[in-house]
């Protein structure tokens, strides 16, 4: 699609370059009162120039205008582009007057055109990730927010100041922190109170003063449409360095969540969750960062036109944010709460896939919502899984048993929704009191997997065993159960809380032998077992099955009497034993690998290669080794007793393995 700019000043340099990199987008015309501008833009990049926005319109074909004009000029540059019959992205605010906004959103409507307008910020993958906490009911009842948008003394970092100062903190930096919050909470229905000031009335800037009426601090409480009422501070006063720049803390009966920057949108920005009484976890992103720029929104709203869908971030939200600041402004100078009008505006959905990236060959022509095959785990129909799990097992060698309690719940905080369970880790009853716990997510956000031990593999042991797996965690249903090894032992009782037990007692129920130390073996074969985990599915005790340290030759065997086959094959896994010939065969069948124990191998995080690979990313080993199963498409299940490394485990998406790297990886094989 051919697109436009209008107005070249500096916003326009971070523009253009992500237009001309998104594959489907050709910038092709720009303009500019100052001439020099337009032509030194079109020139840097391969465009036309032209005098003047009528003259474009006349000699462009660009169906597409992104408007990056000063404030004042948004409105009538849009509103003769839709009249030229042009979709218009236009740089934030929409209109300097909620009528005048309302009119542009109207005119497109009638003209079948499209319309969007910057924010993006709603966007960002922190942004996004603080929604997810707050759908997963993680915050409890929310009550109350604050947002501070901090813009800084333009004067001491901006060279052209003066529109931005006339223009005023709400309509230049409110609307970040806004957009935001109307996606989470809905839209503004009241402003309950506000206070304005001009506190700089005389700016001094290189030699220049010049005066501004625009009030440049206000102070204002908004309630939105689901009942929260928001404190809302935005500031030119208050200076560029301060500690609070755009903040947002929101505040529930059970947690907090914090964003240190609302506004970002074109960085890995950070969300920080705290359990009611707890510290704030970081909380990193645990899927494929979108990298945004500015040029995102403009990418977005072409492949909307082109798909003949709605933009993510239209012109009837960006209306709405004029009529919320419009509102602030009456309130000041009123003495009672002022109505919103909220007419038109249509709550955005969270961000679940894809869709909104900042520019990439699969953005054009691809299916909305495919992903880059490292966000999702399993994919396939009826399964979901996130990329990364957390390994519940007490394990530590020998007869060395952890306490994983803290580390599950820091896990939990941080992010991580696969839990990886075992009735033989005996913990599953603490597990369940964790979930249970307030600030814990919500079931629908978690992906549950438990393992029968080898001793209950009989039909109705293995039954027994599920139902006290799903009661110790509080579930209904399991998203999967797997058998721990493809070996049958001999009964040993139920194996309930053996975290309670001591190593000896533990080890005698979970470990029989006879005389000579062998296991006691259990006449029961593969398939009879299996018939009894495929019964599990059809009483809806568990939504899938799997298979846990299964060779395969074990795999093929069971494939061949399974009415019901196995989703997912848990191995250990790590570069010294990659089981490429276990990875092949599992993608042949549709069937997710996951690795356990990917940081457990005697050695492994010492190896030399993978500290330097790790230096060279600015990571740590255990992190190159979780974004190495990652890439070689398995989902890694770490596990630690640090709250440190756990978080850090996670936060393996944003860096990269290089080709090179895996090549170097690739020579640890077998060295272990």
């Amino acid at each position: 699609m051919k697109v436009a700019i209008v107005g070249c000043g500096t916003i326009a340099d971070r523009y253009a370059p992500g237009v001309v990199d998104a594959d489907g987008l050709e910038l092709l015309a720009t303009t500019d009162l100052d001439t020099e501008r337009a032509e030194e833009l079109a020139s840097a990049h391969g465009a036309s120039a032209y005098d003047d926005l009528d003259t474009l319109l006349r000699g462009s074909d660009a169906p597409l205008v992104v408007n990056l004009t000063s404030h004042t000029a948004h409105a009538p540059v849009t509103k003769q582009c839709l009249e030229a019959g042009r979709h218009v992205y236009s740089e934030k605010p929409l209109a300097m007057d909620a009528a005048e906004a309302q009119e542009l959103v109207d005119l497109a409507e009638e003209q079948g055109l499209g319309l969007g307008c910057a924010p993006i910020s709603l966007a960002g993958d922190a942004q996004q990730c603080a929604w997810r906490y707050l759908r997963e009911n993680r915050l409890g009842t929310v009550r109350t927010a604050y947002a501070d948008c901090n813009i800084g003394r333009l004067t001491e970092w901006n060279e052209s100041p003066e529109g931005f100062l006339r223009a005023g903190p709400l309509y230049d930096g409110a609307v970040y922190p806004l957009s935001v919050l109307v996606g989470y909470f809905g839209p503004v229905v009241e402003i309950e109170t506000a206070h304005s000031e001009l506190l700089l009335g005389e700016h001094e800037h290189e030699g220049c003063s010049f005066a501004v009426e625009t009030p440049d601090h206000v102070i204002c409480v908004l309630r939105f449409a689901d009942g929260l009422s928001v404190r809302l501070t935005a500031s030119m006063y208050v200076p560029h360095r301060t500690r609070s720049f755009y903040d947002l803390e929101i505040h529930g009966d059970e947690g907090s969540l914090h964003l240190a920057d609302a506004a970002a949108f074109d960085s890995d920005g950070r969300v920080a969750f705290a359990r009611l009484g707890r510290e704030y976890r970081t909380v990193p992103s645990q899927r494929p960062l979108r990298d945004l720029t500015y040029a995102s929104g403009v990418v977005e709203m072409a492949v909307a036109i082109e798909e003949g869908r709605g933009n993510y971030l239209d012109g009837a939200r960006a209306a709405h944010l004029v009529e919320v600041v419009e509102a602030i402004e009456r309130r000041a100078d009123a003495n009672e709460p002022v109505a919103v009008d909220s007419a038109g505006f249509e709550r955005p959905e969270p961000l679940e896939n894809d869709r909104f990236r900042a520019s990439s060959s699969a953005v054009f022509g691809a299916a909305a919502g495919q992903g880059d095959g490292t966000e999702g785990g399993a994919r396939e129909e009826g399964l979901s899984m996130p990329p990364v799990g957390f390994g519940c097992s007490r394990y530590r060698g020998g007869d060395e048993y952890v306490d994983l309690r803290e580390s599950i719940e820091v896990a939990l905080d941080a992010g991580y929704r696969l839990l990886d369970c075992a009735e033989l880790y005996g913990n599953e009853r603490r597990i369940g009191e964790i979930l249970a716990r307030p600030g814990s997510p919500d079931r629908e956000a978690l992906f549950l997997l438990s393992k029968v031990w080898n001793t209950n593999h009989a039909p109705e042991h293995l039954r027994a065993a599920c139902d006290r797996s799903r009661k110790a965690l509080g579930v209904e249903t399991l998203d999967c159960y797997m058998l721990h090894w493809p070996d049958a032992w001999e009964h040993q009782g139920p194996l309930e809380d053996l975290a309670e037990s001591s190593h000896t007692d533990a080890t005698a129920l979970t470990f029989p032998t006879d005389e000579a130390g062998d296991p006691l073996e259990a006449d029961v074969t593969l398939a009879e077992s299996w018939r009894a985990m495929e019964s599990l599915v059809e009483a809806g005790k568990t939504r899938t099955l799997g298979v846990s340290n299964f060779s395969v030759a074990e795999l093929e065997e069971l494939l061949e009497v399974a009415e019901i086959p196995p989703r997912i094959v848990q191995v250990g896994r790590d570069p010294y034993t990659p089981r490429e010939e276990l990875l092949a065969f599992c993608a042949e069948r549709g069937i997710e690998v996951m690795a356990h124990s990917p940081l457990s191998a005697e050695g492994l995080l010492d190896e030399p290669v993978l500290r330097e690979i790790a230096a060279d990313h600015g990571v740590t080993p255990a992190q190159v080794l979780v974004r190495w199963n990652l890439e070689s498409g398995t989902i890694p299940i770490p596990s630690s007793t640090s709250a440190e490394h756990a978080i850090e485990n996670a936060d393996v998406f944003v860096f990269s393995l290089t080709e090179t790297d895996h090549d170097r990886i690739a020579t640890l094989e077998g060295t272990g």
